[in-house]
């Protein structure tokens, strides 16, 4: 009974959705945007990493210094992002270089703003950026 009633409850955490609402902001130098599939990560309390998905369609080019929002629902339990997001990570899906300057993260589990500091571009060509980009407060 116990086995019966500790499957069921991991079952219901299981189906929690999270909400949450990522907003990009690009760099302003020269060819800042890109057209790449970039994927967002994030990272919360119990240091467990979760994907949220892609934050960059390919194919739309965005502008100089544009700002963009994108809202994901995703199911997994609270627990993995806990109370607060402390780290996220973008990785890029081609070699269109593109400057983040900050990402900002609201959801459930609070509100956070990651800054490229160091104005790290990313891409898969590495004489112009990195392949993932990991920014923590």
């Amino acid at each position: 009974m116990k086995l019966l009633t500790v499957t069921l409850i991991l079952f219901v955490f299981s189906l929690c959705a999270a909400r949450y609402r990522v907003s990009v902001k690009t760099g302003n130098e020269m060819h800042a945007g890109t057209d790449n599939s970039i994927y967002l990560m994030i990272k919360g309390t119990p240091d467990i990493w979760v994907t949220l998905g892609i934050l960059d369609k390919r194919g739309r080019n965005d502008n100089l210094s544009a700002l963009n929002d994108f809202d994901f629902d995703k199911e997994f339990p609270d627990w993995m992002v806990g109370s607060k997001v402390v780290c996220i990570m973008l990785v890029t899906g081609g070699n269109d270089a593109w400057l983040p300057e900050w990402i900002s993260v609201s959801g459930d589990s609070g509100y956070a703003v990651f800054r490229n500091s160091a104005n790290t571009w990313i891409s898969t060509d590495k004489t112009e950026g990195v392949g993932e980009l990991t920014l923590c407060n």
